[in-house]
């Protein structure tokens, strides 16, 4: 994979990152703005006050692993109880293209008492151990929806890697269909935004012609989904503006009086494009909680890389640095997350390069 490849992918990987949260957070805040006055009637989702973890049981997979375990695998660990923080809760938050490999996976929590939001996104080469396959996460969901077993079975699969990188299971999930941007923008009445250079771009390998003039204009779903790819004639650090602007324009339109009284709409495009496990009065309860927010209270990070490995190219993750930054953010629990609790292993290389 070459430079601009990865650099490609990297692009995506960010646009698909924001539509995500967006489409997710908007869609909740519409729908708890909509019931706030029936609010009464929804209570917080009940949680375990007291978890039992199970840390998981590395298999060596690296000579490094050989050398720390001293040529021989560890006993199974004990299971603690671990105490859970009050109104804290976490969600995993994934997107899957046609072929359902996973383009976005991030974890999310709600601290509902301090009233922050984090969101943790994680590349899709990330290197993944389980003791039934070293992969990646953007394959796990296929891999468990394999032989006809169907969705639920690719949410448990892909929630095990998710366990093992956060060391914890989340108390949600939400899988999202990124056809949704389109309806969503169109939903607002377009966005309104900046286009710093008229922009003109035909590929008929994919039937895509993109013709937007420049200068300030509202676009509509098909034009604003063109103006966040366009990549010609631009530097990357442009496009990723792009993207982000569109992007904080459609989430502001989300939250005005006007989308509030549009809520069936924007639910309806939530049920045909977002699936999760949890209930409709929980959904309402954490749409409530989530109008409460403003921007400086969400904050995002990306799961902390220590290199490339080029072999496969597995992004090879910093286990101290996501230990930190775990306990920092998304840790639902009152006491830190340890390296016991994980399952990423070491690994040296003298191939400790990102290019």
């Amino acid at each position: 994979m070459n430079r601009e490849t990865k650099r490609q992918i990297l692009q995506k990987f960010i646009f698909s990152f924001l539509v995500t949260l967006t489409l997710v957070l908007g869609a909740l805040v519409v729908g708890g703005g909509v019931y706030a006055g029936i609010n009464a009637l929804t209570r917080p989702p009940e949680i375990p006050t007291h978890v039992e973890i199970r840390p998981p049981v590395r298999t060596p997979i690296s000579m490094a692993d050989y050398f720390e375990y001293e040529d021989a695998l560890p006993e199974e660990p004990e299971s603690t109880f671990m105490e859970r923080k009050p109104y804290f809760y976490t969600f995993m938050l994934f997107g899957v293209d046609a072929g359902n490999n996973t383009d976005v996976l991030m974890m999310a929590a709600l601290d509902t008492v301090s009233r922050r939001a984090y969101v943790i996104s994680v590349p899709r080469d990330t290197k993944i151990e389980t003791d039934r396959r070293l992969a990646k996460p953007v394959s796990a969901y296929a891999v468990g929806r394999a032989g006809g077993r169907g969705h639920e079975y690719g949410v448990a699969e892909l929630t095990s890697d998710v366990h093992g990188l956060f060391g914890f299971e989340p108390d949600f999930y939400v899988r999202v269909d990124f056809r949704a941007f389109e309806r969503a923008v169109n939903a607002v009445g377009g966005v309104r935004v900046h286009v710093p250079i008229r922009m003109q771009y035909h590929d008929p390998t994919v039937d895509l012609r993109i013709d937007i003039a420049a200068g300030n204009q509202t676009l509509n779903g098909t034009q604003a989904l063109h103006f966040a790819r366009y990549r010609n004639s631009i530097t990357d650090f442009q496009r990723m503006e792009n993207q982000q602007q569109i992007v904080r324009v459609l989430f502001d339109a989300l939250l005005t009086p006007a989308s509030i009284a549009r809520a069936p709409e924007f639910i309806n495009i939530f049920r045909d494009h977002v699936y999760t496990d949890m209930t409709n009065r929980e959904m309402l309860w954490f749409g409530e909680q989530l109008t409460h927010l403003r921007g400086a209270e969400i904050s995002t990070y990306t799961l902390p890389i220590a290199y490339t490995r080029r072999a496969g190219w597995f992004e090879v993750p910093d286990r101290p640095a996501i230990l930190e930054l775990i306990n920092r953010t998304v840790n639902p629990f009152t006491d830190d997350i340890t390296a016991e609790m994980v399952n990423i292993a070491h690994e040296y290389t003298d191939e400790h390069t990102s290019n």
